[in-house]
């Protein structure tokens, strides 16, 4: 994915660049809307998604899911990680979950420890996870090949 960024030193852009390929008819629709609306092709093709995740439903038929993007959405790569393994845990590739099962096995992840199935966001401790995320990814690529989980310790002995 592809970070504009602008003219001034170290700010970068809230938009990113996605390569996409689609059916001419379907090209052809845009335009046509995009005179219509006298917007550009870029600006239809992301009213139009934003219409259709607005309509998507998700697991209840009273709930969107635009409002559950809007629960997990963050700028920060950890927590929005976290909350997408909370609200969204059958999105995970395999390798996602064994970085959720690595933070679900630690203690310092967490200010009240799961015991069953069950996670609620106001028990994780996003600050620990912020702030061992780099050294969290590293642990679980290092630990790939093992059965097993392996708790993330970050107090050396």
């Amino acid at each position: 994915m592809a970070t504009k960024t602008t003219k001034r030193k170290g700010e970068t852009s809230t938009t990113v660049s996605v390569g996409i390929r689609i059916d001419p008819k379907i090209k052809f629709a845009l335009d046509l809307m995009g005179r219509m609306q006298k917007r550009s092709l870029t600006a239809v093709i992301e009213w139009a998604i934003s219409n259709a995740i607005a309509q998507q439903q998700f697991r209840a038929p009273d709930e969107t899911f635009d409002e559950v993007i809007a629960k997990v959405w963050s700028t920060d790569e950890s927590t929005r990680f976290v909350k997408q393994a909370i609200y969204m845990p059958e999105t995970l590739t395999y390798d996602e979950l064994r970085v959720w099962e690595t933070i679900k096995s630690s203690l310092e992840f967490w200010r009240h420890f799961p015991t069953g199935e069950e996670v609620f966001e106001c028990w994780v401790n996003f600050e620990a996870v912020r702030t061992h995320w780099d050294a969290l990814l590293k642990h679980v690529q290092e630990h790939k090949n093992s059965p097993v989980i392996v708790d993330f310790d970050t107090i050396p002995f």
